[in-house]
């Protein structure tokens, strides 16, 4: 009993005396400039606008974005009210959509030098528009940017568009 009460104060001063390092400052990577998160509600956002497009419904598809949203799409800058009739040109002529469940998304909230901050979702999806019994699969990179409210206010679409034009005919 005696050896064991040793250790035990023994092993108390040890810690007692061990040196603080307080003053320590973590290092920090200069490079570091967001965080990016797996879920959000930004990224259900973009999902239900890809249900929307797919049922298009404008209605609650507008209800996603600011009135003055800005669409870059494959560097075409267009209004929402001009994505929207673009997304009923197709319904008018039979074309519909559907997302491929298999997508790749990430949000990314960004803090550089100057302050700033901004909330962005990032997706890698294939969409699949057919008409008839013609379909075709066109990979799109698209990128979000997000008011503080949750309401898309600027999009970035990059895509080939070339096989669209085979169920236009």
């Amino acid at each position: 009993m005696k050896n064991l009460t040793f250790l035990v104060l023994f092993l108390i001063a040890l810690v007692a005396c061990k040196q603080k390092n307080e003053s320590i400052i973590e290092a920090v990577d200069s490079h570091q400039i967001g965080i990016n998160y797996d879920s959000t509600a930004n990224m259900d956002v973009i999902k239900s606008t890809f249900n929307f497009m797919e049922s298009f419904d404008s209605t609650s598809y507008r209800t996603k974005y600011v009135d003055t949203a800005k669409f870059h799409d494959n560097g075409k800058v267009m209004s929402l009210d001009e994505n929207i009739r673009g997304i009923a040109q197709f319904a008018s002529i039979g074309v519909k959509f559907k997302v491929k469940d298999d997508y790749v998304m990430w949000g990314s909230h960004f803090n550089f030098k100057d302050g700033s901050q901004g909330d962005y979702v990032y997706t890698y999806h294939t969409i699949t528009f057919s008409k008839e019994n013609k379909s075709v699969d066109i990979v799109f990179f698209q990128a979000d940017s997000f008011n503080k409210d949750g309401k898309i206010i600027e999009e970035w679409l990059v895509y080939d568009s070339s096989k669209i034009a085979s169920l236009m005919m």
